[in-house]
């Protein structure tokens, strides 16, 4: 199949740093990333993607150096993703490696665990792609302020410059939630195709000249009994769901949040114009004579984690 190899060029941007190859510039990405001002809030996220990314782009290694088509299929695999993904969410779970040869050519010389370790390091990619760069946007509408002043403190101020970010990812919570829950889900097919890539390296490592040895038949089975062990792990995480940001519960509590905050920061300028003092229990009281906020210690919780009490 005649399939014109690379990622289109600014078609992948992470932090504000073009990448050209998934091999050679993940390296660079990530110091990028590292240099983004609320890196540190982060920063397990983050490291499990590129742990991830490091382990993906490792099957490609071949004698200390990477396998001369290595950055080919893996540019290819990218620019083609999203057909890669719907073509192999209709096939049987061990069949990755046959889908991406539909578009690669049957007679690919990769090893079918370099494949699905190529598409792992292709959806990892993504998920950084996706926290990154809505990390890095809060930085660039900050900027819209005044760009002369907020470069000055990013330079001069580090710390004053983060809590500028700070604010403005409270006023964009609604896209926290989606981006978190994007890399979420990438990360984690990310993870399941790495595991299928790890079967496949261990079948690629069997003897196969025996008779009546099958193949497809054991990376079945393999994957059935993998799948149904982390299906296993998955129901006795379960009770965690309501920490993870994409959870409904969490979502209701970042919408009452932004909720009481609004409210709250109008009753206190409110009281700034009328030039009156307002102590915390005060407040409490106003927002929960509303009546839509919750009880005194939810609206209490909130204004806390809002940096709204103790007021000043």
């Amino acid at each position: 199949m005649d399939i014109e190899l690379g990622i289109e060029p600014e078609e992948l941007e992470i932090a504000g740093t073009d990448v050209k190859c998934l091999i050679w510039d993940m390296d660079d990405a990530e110091l990028a990333v590292r240099e983004l001002a609320l890196y540190p809030h982060f920063h397990e996220h983050f490291r499990e993607a590129f742990d991830l990314i490091g382990v993906a782009t490792s099957f490609w290694l071949e004698d200390g150096s990477y396998a001369t088509s290595a950055e080919s299929v893996t540019r290819t695999l990218f620019r083609l993703r999203d057909a890669i993904g719907e073509r192999a969410s209709s096939a049987e779970a061990a069949s990755l490696p046959n889908v991406i040869r539909g578009f690669l050519g049957v007679d690919h010389p990769a090893k079918d665990s370099q494949l699905a370790a190529a598409f792992a390091l292709v959806l990892g990619v993504q998920a950084v792609e996706i926290l990154s760069n809505w990390l890095f946007e809060l930085e660039v509408a900050t900027y819209d302020i005044d760009a002369d002043l907020i470069e000055g403190l990013r330079k001069d101020s580090p710390r004053q410059y983060a809590n500028l970010i700070d604010k403005e990812r409270d006023r964009r919570a609604g896209f926290e939630i989606e981006a978190r829950e994007q890399f979420a889900v990438l990360k984690g097919e990310a993870n399941q195709t790495l595991l299928m890539a790890s079967l496949y390296r261990q079948v690629e490592s069997i003897d196969v000249s025996k008779n009546g040895f099958n193949t497809s038949s054991l990376m079945l089975r393999l994957l059935d009994e993998a799948f149904s062990a982390k299906a296993s792990k998955r129901g006795q995480e379960a009770g965690k769901g309501n920490q993870e940001a994409g959870s409904k519960t969490q979502i209701e509590t970042m919408d009452r949040r932004s909720n009481i905050k609004a409210a709250a920061e109008q009753i206190i300028a409110g009281r700034r114009i009328e030039k009156r003092n307002l102590t915390d229990a005060e407040l409490t009281n106003l927002l929960f004579d509303q009546a839509v906020h919750g009880t005194k210690k939810t609206i209490r919780d909130h204004l806390t984690a809002l940096g709204l009490r103790p007021l000043k």
